[in-house]
């Protein structure tokens, strides 16, 4: 036999070696060994995860005539029956392939016939999302009330798609995720018994790749194993996942926190040159920016991040550069950039858009870079505040001419007040925003998202768009609120008004009203 995947070759033969899945487990193992059974069980959750071994181990256990702690044992004549690729009693059915509704008949016709050597007769379905409308209804009786001698065992990635007259008729388990740590201790288990070296931050690096998928990370592993003869390292990992260059992309994100649009564009251009993928491109940026904000936050980031000492350096350095808000706001853009990668033909520009929009806070209206051009300018404000020297004498009685009246220096620090005039009215609505957040001030917070405002001279005008909004803006108490919000602002006149387009329809509304009065509704038509 030629050579065996890794992902083939460590599928676990008993529940012990279904990892990730502890809850999966506990439930299944306790029917098994209460004789409380099913007689319909759906698995579902993302691919990699052990659904199809789940099933395989359980219907094993089932028909074991000696198992341990629910596992079956392997070596009982049912079990070595289970084993041979000639057993008819365990039919394992690709939905995918066979999801018409003659295949189900006639998965209804042979469930009546009992089993050859076995106790059960079990049908795992895979992929069972996959079956016609026709071909569920067609298995919905016989869910319902199957022979005492079969167990089904449904499983399936969108469990979305299934109709819920089959789901009720089932027994749900949701496999989770699997930790990156326990992926990680089983590919060095395996690396081990393959006599492999590796550096722990590769595996790891493999691990995470998987993103909660044993398989996946298995593939990975198993291409790595052939990389090289030497050491594993984490850079052959990067080699192998088709990163890009880290100190690239170090350079890249350092450029955008500084706001060197330039060098950013410069960047993008080498790495395209190089062939690199754009959609990889974003991955790695977001991916590196997710764990400068780890960096950022967590005292032990680098137990998180599991990196080698010199990567979790810059990462250190970079996050020491930028607010919390400011790298959020970033990860939002590109992650954004990354799903509007489906549906644009012109990948580069995507990228180029949101790489600059990422450099520039000054033109982004988010909440998130509003606060953190705020805090920016607070901190330019703080650093440069006007003081005023002021001498103070101090008498006091003269009891030595050669005594001279003492003299002391009074700082007194005066901060200069805004005018509403000194800045856009898109920033000044964001500072209003902020502000009525800090005060709790959240109802007004959602009635001031909806209007526009608008600066003359010393004049602050609030248009409404509606009367609703225009009556409760012009009341003496939101007044005194929005002003409170303002107080950072030199005095200023506030009006709120309501939009021309509105009063018009009013108006109309009005005429309407008189017209049918006199008229009657039945004869008056308003177009």
């Amino acid at each position: 036999m030629g050579y065996l995947a890794l992902y083939r070759k460590y599928r676990p033969n008993t529940f012990e070696g279904l990892i990730g899945q502890e809850h999966v487990v506990k439930t299944l193992v306790n029917q098994i060994t209460s004789g409380r059974l099913g007689h319909a069980y759906l698995f579902t959750g993302t691919r990699g995860t052990g659904k199809t071994s789940a099933a395989k181990i359980f219907a094993k256990a089932i028909n074991c005539l000696d198992n341990k702690n629910g596992s079956p044992c392997g070596k009982c004549a049912s079990c070595l029956a289970i084993s041979d690729p000639a057993n008819i009693d365990i039919i394992e059915i690709d939905a995918a392939s066979n999801n018409g509704v003659n295949e189900i008949r006639e998965l209804r016709e042979n469930v009546q016939f009992p089993p050859v050597s076995c106790k059960y007769k079990v049908y795992i379905v895979d992929e069972v999302h996959m079956l016609t409308g026709a071909a569920f209804n067609a298995l919905l009786k016989t869910l319902e009330e199957p022979p005492k001698h079969a167990v089904f065992i449904l499983a399936t990635t969108e469990v979305h798609k299934i109709p819920a007259t089959i789901l009720s008729r089932c027994m749900r388990f949701d496999f989770k995720l699997i930790p990156d740590g326990q992926i990680a201790s089983l590919i060095e288990k395996i690396y081990d018994e393959q006599g492999k070296k590796y550096q722990k931050e590769a595996v790891m690096a493999i691990a995470k790749a998987g993103e909660g998928s044993i398989r996946d990370a298995l593939s990975i592993a198993d291409i790595a194993l052939s990389f090289s003869d030497g050491v594993l390292t984490y850079d052959d990992v990067m080699n192998i996942l088709g990163s890009s260059n880290a100190q690239s992309l170090y350079e890249f994100i350092e450029s955008i926190i500084s706001g060197n649009t330039g060098a950013v564009l410069q960047t993008i251009d080498t790495l395209c040159s190089l062939g690199k993928s754009i959609g990889v491109l974003i991955k790695d940026i977001t991916s590196i920016i997710r764990d400068i904000i780890v960096v950022k936050t967590c005292n032990n980031a680098n137990e998180i991040l599991a990196l080698p000492n010199e990567k979790f350096e810059i990462l250190k350095n970079l996050s020491q550069n930028a607010s919390e808000q400011r790298l959020i706001r970033i990860l939002e853009i590109f992650a954004e950039s990354e799903s509007l990668l489906r549906y644009s033909n012109h990948a580069r520009i995507v990228f180029e858009t949101a790489s600059i929009k990422a450099t520039k806070p000054e033109s982004d209206y988010d909440i998130d870079a509003l606060l953190a051009r705020i805090t920016k300018l607070e901190n330019d404000i703080k650093n440069n505040v006007v003081t005023e020297v002021k001498q103070v004498i101090v008498e006091k009685p003269i009891v030595n001419e050669s005594v001279k009246p003492q003299i002391k220096e009074e700082v007194k620090v005066k901060e200069e007040k805004l005018s509403i005039s000194s800045i856009s009215e898109s920033d000044l609505k964001g500072r209003l925003l902020l502000n009525l957040r800090k005060i709790g001030s959240e109802m007004l917070w959602n009635l001031i998202q909806g209007v526009e405002i608008k600066v003359v001279g010393n004049i602050l005008t609030i248009i409404a768009f509606n009367n609703g909004d225009h009556e409760l803006l012009d009341r003496a108490t939101t007044r005194d609120t929005i002003e409170q919000a303002m107080k950072e602002f030199n005095p200023f006149e506030l009006q709120v008004e309501l939009d021309e387009k509105e009063k018009t329809l009013d108006a109309v509304d009005e005429e309407a009203k008189r017209l049918k009065n006199i008229f009657g509704d039945d004869i008056v038509i308003i177009n």
